[in-house]
Order: structure tokens, then C-alpha cells, then sequence
């Protein structure tokens, strides 16, 4: 049989364009499967929640640095999104104590990953510039002293940060950022806080409906894990007040971390719009420096799990005691994965 030529090159750009269309729909496929597995990778992440670094950053530096160089290397493999630390991130009001802290935290500069600090009393005037005592004058006024803080913390530095209550002070602040298939907002709120920063808090997360939103401080719950119902004797609000006036009221608030007292406890309560609120204490000041401990919170958005342990780099070792808990069935904010 004798093929017209016409028709034999018709034939063969009919073939050319079935092969380029198989080539695309193969492609596609692949992108689409290898996004999806991105996605559902993407669904677990951990947290690394630094206690109070006080006597670590006093005391024994080389275990700080441990902590920091850990987690810029772990930041990939184990999906940190942010770092937070719970205060008292120095013991003494002195020029080498924020020294050393801010060169600890220019590793996770260097390794582009962003933190947020809540500040505790030792962060502030309230203690000596040579030991970790009362300052002399009025303590509630010295806490609210945090120049060396916020000069060798500037807002600058807060790469995730978003918004604070007072102009160049990152004592209350915001951060936002995406894990798991979903936003998240962190608030840094002050020590047993004023007025102002907690009816600041409440704007910016009724602002924020759609972020499952953390706040970090340095002072909440007890040993015992109970939600403290003093202001330390010096501070402003009691931590049970600002539960009450603040924690308790929005339907989108998952957690509370905080320090101040060891060792490690956590509790879960119902807010008012039926959620639960997941509160966890970590602090190891008085053992060992600290020991270099740091609290790994893993969350999977999928399985709606929180698993805590508490870790430490410098000994290569978990603690296997009260500080391992986790919780199940945690209601988190609907996921979206996709352009969002």
C-alpha cells in the first residue's frame, strides 16, 4: 500500500503530539505525587522550647552553645520551623552575661533560624548587675527596665516578629509563621504582665482568628502544675488573672510555655469557647547547670498528636521521667496546604 506523503507527516506530528501529551500528563503526576509527599512530610514538626538558660549562660557557656549549635544543625532533618525560649535567658543584669547570650544566638543567626524570647525577671533591672538578687529601688519598676535585652536584642534581630505592644521593645511581641499545614502565632508577653500588654495580647489575637496561636512567658504554672495565682510578689497581674482576662477567652489559643520554677510540669484546661489549652513548665536551673536540656515538643497536624521530651545535646541524652508526655486527639485550626 503507497502512504500519500501529506498524510505520512501528518501521521507522524499526530504521534509527536500523543508522545508530548503523555510526556506532560507523566510530569504532572509526578509533581502532583511529590508535592503530596512534601505535604504530608510537612504535617509533623518540633518545637524546641529552651528553659531558662540562666545558669548556663552564668556558669557553664560551652552547654549553651551546645544547645544552639544542635538545633542549626537539627533544623532541617527534625523541621524547626521557630525556636523559643521561655526567659531568664541570662542570670545577671551585667554586660558579659548578655554577651555570651547573644553570641549563642548568633549561631542560629548564621543558620537563618528565627526565635522568640519571652523576658524573665533575670532579663530585666529587677536583679543586680553582679548577682541574680533584687536590685535596690522599686522591683516592679526595675522589671519593666529591659535596656540590655533590647540592645542586644533589637527587633532587627527578631526575624518572624510582626507587631509589639511598646515601639523598639520586644518584650510583648508576635511572631508568626507555617508548620504542619497551618498558620501559627507566638505571643511573647512580659513577666506577671500589666494591663496594657494583655489588653494589647487580646486585640492581636482577636485579630488572628485563623492562627493557632502560643503564648510564651516566663511565668504560669506552679511545680505542681497549677496556674500560679500570685504576681511573685513584685510583678503586676497574676498569672491567674491574665488566664482569666486573656488565655481563657479565644477559641484559637493552643498552648502556654513557660519557666521561672522547676522542673517540669503541664496540665490541661478548657477555655471558654470549649478548646483545650495545653500548658507546659520547663526549667532546669538547679540541676546540673541546667544540663543542657531543651524541651522537643513534635506536633503531627495529621495524627492530631503533641509528643514532649526533654533533650539535651551536650550528654546525648532524654530524660525518662515526667518530662516525657504527650497528648492525643488535640483539635488544631483546619489545615491548608495549598495557597494559603
Amino acid at each position: 500500500m503507497v502512504i500519500c506523503p501529506y498524510l505520512k507527516i501528518k501521521f507522524q506530528k499526530v504521534k509527536a503530539q500523543k508522545f508530548r501529551l503523555k510526556g506532560a500528563i507523566f510530569f504532572l503526576t509526578a509533581v502532583i505525587f511529590s508535592t503530596g509527599s512534601q505535604l504530608v512530610s510537612a504535617q509533623k514538626f518540633v518545637l524546641p522550647i529552651l528553659p531558662d538558660t540562666q545558669s548556663e549562660v552564668g556558669s557553664k557557656p560551652e552547654m549553651f552553645y551546645s544547645q544552639l549549635n544542635w538545633i542549626a544543625k537539627s533544623k532541617d532533618s527534625l523541621n524547626m520551623p521557630i525556636v523559643l525560649h521561655v526567659g531568664d535567658l541570662v542570670n545577671f543584669d551585667n554586660i558579659k552575661h548578655y554577651e555570651t547570650a547573644s553570641k549563642g544566638y548568633k549561631i542560629l543567626d548564621s543558620a537563618k533560624v528565627g526565635y522568640a524570647i519571652a523576658v524573665g525577671n533575670h532579663d530585666t533591672e529587677a536583679v543586680g548587675v553582679n548577682s541574680g538578687s533584687a536590685a535596690p529601688g522599686n522591683v516592679n519598676q526595675n522589671l519593666r527596665k529591659t535596656t540590655k535585652f533590647n540592645t542586644y536584642f533589637p527587633v532587627s534581630r527578631f526575624t518572624m516578629q510582626k507587631g509589639r505592644y511598646e515601639e523598639n521593645k520586644s518584650d510583648n511581641a508576635y511572631y508568626t509563621f507555617k508548620a504542619g499545614g497551618m498558620k501559627w502565632l507566638v505571643i511573647t508577653l512580659e513577666f506577671c504582665a500589666r494591663q496594657g500588654p494583655v489588653d494589647w495580647a487580646n486585640k492581636i489575637i482577636s485579630d488572628n482568628k485563623k492562627y493557632n496561636v502560643i503564648i510564651l512567658t516566663h511565668f504560669h504554672l506552679t511545680p505542681k502544675g497549677e496556674i500560679n495565682k500570685t504576681n511573685a510578689g513584685y510583678g503586676d497581674l497574676t498569672t491567674k488573672a491574665i488566664y482569666d482576662q486573656m488565655i481563657s477567652k479565644h477559641k484559637n489559643v493552643r498552648m502556654v510555655l513557660s519557666g521561672h520554677v522547676v522542673p517540669s510540669a503541664h496540665r490541661i484546661d478548657k477555655g471558654e469557647k470549649g478548646n483545650d489549652i495545653y500548658q507546659m513548665l520547663q526549667d532546669y536551673q538547679h540541676e546540673d547547670f541546667g544540663g543542657g536540656y531543651i524541651r522537643l515538643l513534635e506536633i503531627d497536624t495529621k495524627k492530631k498528636t503533641m509528643s514532649a521530651k526533654m533533650y539535651s545535646p551536650y550528654y546525648n541524652k532524654t530524660r525518662e521521667d515526667e518530662s516525657k508526655f504527650s497528648f492525643s486527639d488535640v483539635k488544631f485550626l483546619k489545615r491548608k496546604w495549598l495557597f494559603n
